[in-house]
């Protein structure tokens, strides 16, 4: 399929990706590029600088996020392009050359070209290249990336396709597959566990310890999606500024009285780094809480929550091997709609190639109805030349289809 493209489309498209799966975090920090320095790489790629007539790179869109930092290009000659590509992401990223760091960087990058970039694309829109399986911001976040160079003018025919079929493509596998309905950390997870406990609540308070953490912090912001929730956490000490942004849709509370708050509470969620217990049995029933069912997730190692307090009626307590167990189920669930999810995306794949080698022999096509005129002398040749390609792009695969339009263009001697 590469040979046929490469060929065929007269649109090579490169990808300089550096990850999760190849970089750590320290790393990757240094590619998280804002709007504005996005643009500016942007324009550096695809506008000359007075040095050169040409750059050879036509679009440009660039993903960047915590995870991930992916350099999108269309243009020619490919190998000239990686090089370009590598060079300005080096240089806005402050990294000197031959320095430790440069050297890092050139190591972690992962070069994809034409179909293998198309393909890495769609995967990861639909979040099947993501650290979580069929996490949903990433969506977003290329949908955002794809808009600002559009916005910008740095995209044109080919990535408009590209990257509206890859979006497309990733909105109908979350709707038909389970890989999005399912939850998507273990904070998540508890979370929507917590929910089905007590879905007979129409409104639910919910006290979460250690929000300020890297667990808790995350059960907070999954937390504040739901309208249904009042959310109490607690604090040492007085936070400095709001938690996830301007949303204080949640109470603070002083940590050495939250067992006062506890009894009012239906789900409790502790998630901090304490080598103490902080949610005992003795302590949460001198409070003379009445008898309701209620729901405590520990989500610490070690545990933060008395094994006792399962002992308390109407008590029910889940601990990170249950956690676990309910991790591994989720998990299965989404590895059983992952074939599903790909066939989904490969569809939508080849429509692409096939569309992209459809543009391309246009020229071969319009050759062909006007000998067909010559030859038939019939005013209805053009429809028929047209029909018959239409047929062959319905009834073939995108590796026929792009060798048929080869075939054709050989046929006609056209120049693409």
């Amino acid at each position: 399929m590469q040979d046929y493209f490469r060929k065929t489309i007269k649109m090579s498209i490169q990808l300089l990706s550096i990850s999760h799966k190849t970089a750590r975090a320290s790393l990757r920090g240094r590619f998280v590029f804002d709007s504005e320095q996005t643009k500016d790489i942007l324009k550096q790629l695809t506008e000359p600088d007075g040095q050169q007539e040409n750059t050879g790179i036509e679009e440009a869109v660039l993903i960047s996020t915590c995870n991930r930092t992916e350099l999108y290009c269309s243009g020619t000659p490919e190998n000239q392009n990686f090089i370009r590509m590598q060079h300005v992401l080096l240089a806005a990223a402050g990294i000197e050359k031959n320095s430790e760091t440069h050297m890092a960087a050139l190591d972690a990058f992962r070069r994809f070209s034409d179909k293998n970039a198309i393909h890495h694309l769609f995967c990861v829109a639909a979040g099947l290249d993501s650290a979580v399986l069929g996490e949903d911001q990433i969506l977003g976040q290329v949908r955002n990336a794809y808009f600002l160079a559009m916005e910008s003018g740095y995209t044109k025919t080919t990535f408009h396709c590209l990257f509206q079929s890859a979006i497309t493509a990733a909105k109908r596998m979350k709707t038909d597959t389970i890989l999005s309905k399912s939850s998507i950390s273990t904070a998540g997870l508890a979370l929507k566990t917590a929910m089905e406990c007590q879905q007979n609540l129409p409104v639910k308070n919910v006290m979460i310890i250690g929000a300020s953490g890297k667990i808790g912090s995350i059960v907070l912001k999954d937390a504040l999606d739901f309208q249904e929730l009042n959310i109490f956490i607690t604090a040492r000490h007085e936070l400095p500024h709001p938690l996830h942004g301007q949303d204080r849709r949640y109470t603070v509370i002083p940590y050495e009285k939250r067992y006062e708050y506890m009894p009012d509470m239906d789900i409790v969620i502790s998630a901090t780094a304490s080598p103490h217990y902080t949610v005992m049995k003795e302590h949460f029933l001198a409070q003379n809480p009445p008898v309701k069912k209620r729901v405590f997730f520990d989500l610490a190692v070690p545990a933060d929550i008395e094994p006792e307090m399962s002992q308390v009626p109407e008590t029910v307590c889940y601990s990170m091997e249950d956690m676990q167990d309910l991790a591994r189920q989720n998990n299965a669930a989404k590895l059983e709609a992952l074939p599903k999810a790909k066939a989904i995306l490969s569809k939508y794949e080849e429509q692409f190639v096939k569309n992209m080698a459809f543009g391309e022999a246009l020229p071969a096509i319009a050759a062909l109805s006007e000998r067909a005129q010559e030859t038939l002398g019939q005013e209805n040749a053009h429809s028929l030349v047209h029909k018959f390609v239409c047929q062959a792009k319905k009834n073939c695969d995108a590796d026929e289809f792009v060798q048929f339009t080869k075939i054709l263009n050989k046929i006609v001697e056209v120049e693409v």
